[in-house]
């Protein structure tokens, strides 16, 4: 009996061995197909403009803008601050000394 048994599972046991060679035969046949990828790339799809973002991005650029010219009328109001405040202190003069 136990031969009947062995004997019966011969078949089985040789389908399960032919068919993890036969997948693993046809992973490796599609790991060396060569094949052109022009056809598998992800292109973007081109969308309309988003108002809201536009929105953002220009009041964001709008800000920094603004910023950097006020920062610079700052250091342009010092300057001259500082000018004014050394001639009215006599550290300076506008008028060439003669020799």
């Amino acid at each position: 009996m136990t031969e009947l048994i062995g004997f019966s599972l011969l078949p089985i046991s040789f389908a399960v061995v032919h068919l993890s060679i036969s997948r693993s035969l046809f992973y490796a046949e599609n790991l060396c197909k060569v094949e052109m990828a022009g056809h598998k790339v992800a292109h973007a799809t081109l969308k309309g403009p988003s108002v809201v973002k536009e929105l953002v991005i220009g009041f964001a650029l709008g800000l920094a803008a603004g910023g950097l010219w006020k920062m610079h009328h700052w250091n342009e109001q010092r300057k001259t601050r500082a000018f004014y405040d050394l001639l009215e202190r006599g550290e300076i003069s506008v008028v060439h000394p003669e020799e």
